[in-house]
């Protein structure tokens, strides 16, 4: 009797403990798959500003005609981006923000509809020839590369994202994949993978962007305020807004110091001469007349145009000579007049004049 009396109260224990646990069960998988459906919809904002991004470095590149079909993100480690490398890829080597560095990887087929699109501006539909990418496939990728970073840093700015894939541009290229495993950090990174149609289908391939990850890139972080994301978010636009305003810039052949009078005898046909060394140490100035460095006179398509030859803050032009005020003196063109000559009063008879003809009227009396 004891025992059956053991067993029906731990047979209604576990029942009981069932039936509580289970609406706690059902609330924590309703929060996972919250979770799991945010995540999903963050990863396909990410994926859209990142095939965006590409259709307008693509669009501006003429004959390309290339469209994203698919692009897939995921975390990946170095053995894992060396094992896709194969025989004929472009790799370009990113610098990013405090020494980190990226890599843009482009299959053979999608190098060869580039190259063909910027030397002939159409892209056939032959296979490529297995071949080595050259410094010549560099100097013609290198801007490509550039602009798609820049687009990628504007599209992803708002997003979570922004902090791994910004701030990045083209550094180098590597005709050897094996030292890859040496410049590259052994860490986790972010992949993404591009798969790309160029002209209108005639080739078709893989471009992979690849980053260093960060620990902004976990779903699981620690939630921002509120506060702080408006804050942040109103101190990019400010920055952006910021670099993008116009700066005027004054080229300052000489400057001279004259005396009101002689700023006011100036006349037009007047000579300003400075000397020779004017031209070869110009300085360039902001509106308050503060120096940003040193350039010299030319000239570029027709065009004034100022070569700088010192950086900005050095102040030294290429002799190693420091920039300072340069000397200069006028050459009028005329004799210079008077800046204020007085009226004459009315005319009156000399003296002797009036002598003669007091004479006169004496004269005629008589």
């Amino acid at each position: 009797m004891g025992g059956k009396a053991m067993t029906r109260n731990e047979t209604h224990g576990i029942g009981s403990e069932t039936e509580t646990d289970g609406p706690q069960v059902k609330t924590l998988q309703a929060i996972a798959s919250r979770h799991r459906v945010a995540a999903e919809q963050q990863t396909a904002r990410f994926a859209a500003a990142l095939r965006v991004a590409f259709g307008r470095m693509a669009a501006d590149c003429p004959g390309l005609d290339a469209t994203v079909q698919k692009v897939d993100i995921a975390s990946t480690g170095l053995a894992e981006i060396l094992d896709l490398i194969e025989s004929g890829m472009f790799l370009a080597l990113l610098e990013g923000r405090a020494d980190t560095m990226g890599m843009i990887m482009t299959c053979p087929v999608v190098l060869a509809g580039v190259i063909e699109a910027q030397t002939t501006g159409a892209i056939g539909t032959d296979i490529p020839q297995p071949r080595k990418p050259t410094r010549t496939d560099a100097a013609l990728v290198a801007p490509m590369i550039d602009a798609f970073l820049r687009l990628v840093d504007q599209r992803c700015a708002d997003l979570p994202e922004a902090d791994a894939v910004s701030g990045y541009v083209y550094g180098s290229y590597l005709d050897d994949p094996r030292p890859l495993g040496v410049l590259l950090d052994d860490r986790r990174y972010m992949m993404m993978r591009f798969r790309v149609s160029l002209g209108f289908g005639a080739k078709g391939g893989d471009w992979f962007l690849i980053v260093p990850e960060t620990t902004t890139l976990s779903t699981e972080s620690k939630p921002v305020e509120p506060e702080a994301a408006a804050s942040r978010d109103w101190q990019a636009k400010l920055e952006a807004a910021v670099n993008c305003s116009e700066v005027t810039i004054t080229a300052t052949l000489a400057r001279l110091k004259l005396t009101l009078t002689d700023a006011l005898r100036l006349r037009p046909g007047d000579v300003l001469t400075v000397p020779d060394s004017a031209l070869e140490t110009l300085s360039l100035e902001t509106i308050h007349h503060e120096p940003l460095g040193v350039g010299r006179l030319g000239q570029a398509r027709g065009q004034r145009a100022v070569r700088l030859t010192a950086d900005p803050g050095v102040l030294r032009d290429t002799t190693g000579a420091q920039h300072q005020r340069l000397p200069a003196r006028i050459v009028p063109f005329s004799p210079p007049q008077a800046v204020f000559v007085p009226e004459q009063p009315q005319d009156t008879a000399p003296p002797n004049t009036v002598k003669d003809l007091a004479a006169d009227s004496r004269a005629e009396r008589r």
